[in-house]
């Protein structure tokens, strides 16, 4: 095994293990239940939205390591961004894991792509993502 999976395995087992967001308490303006039947994952995703920015988002449910683990780079990458950029992000990312654009200059959301190479579990990834955009 390459270093590099080596260190995203790791992430991904880290995020999974300790969600950042995960059933945190939050003044929620946008919100949407999203579910993945095929792994069996389903996640309520919840944001606070102030004038076009994310100031907080978490999320509940129950869901495998690599979904767990998304929600909690999600939750981890959002505030602080325009909401507007959430539904970009989401492209980038599931274009990444489809084998398209890179992810440059989003360091934090690369663990991800070591699911690249299992077609099935890209779903997994982009739930949360999904989640999101449609809660906006």
């Amino acid at each position: 095994m390459s270093d590099l999976a080596g260190l995203y395995r790791e992430s991904i087992r880290r995020h999974a293990a300790e969600p950042v967001g995960y059933r945190r308490q939050i003044d929620v303006t946008h919100q949407y239940e999203a579910e993945n039947p095929l792994c069996g994952d389903r996640i309520l995703l919840q944001l606070n939205i102030v004038n076009d920015k994310v100031e907080a988002v978490a999320f509940n449910g129950e869901a495998c390591a690599i979904c767990m683990a998304s929600a909690s780079l999600l939750c981890e990458t959002l505030p602080g961004r325009p909401a507007s950029q959430i539904a970009e992000l989401h492209d980038r990312l599931h274009s990444a894991l489809e084998g398209g654009q890179a992810l440059d200059g989003e360091e934090s959301l690369k663990p991800l792509l070591g699911v690249k190479p299992y077609p099935s579990r890209i779903r997994c990834a982009t739930l949360p993502w999904s989640a999101a955009i449609s809660a906006l």
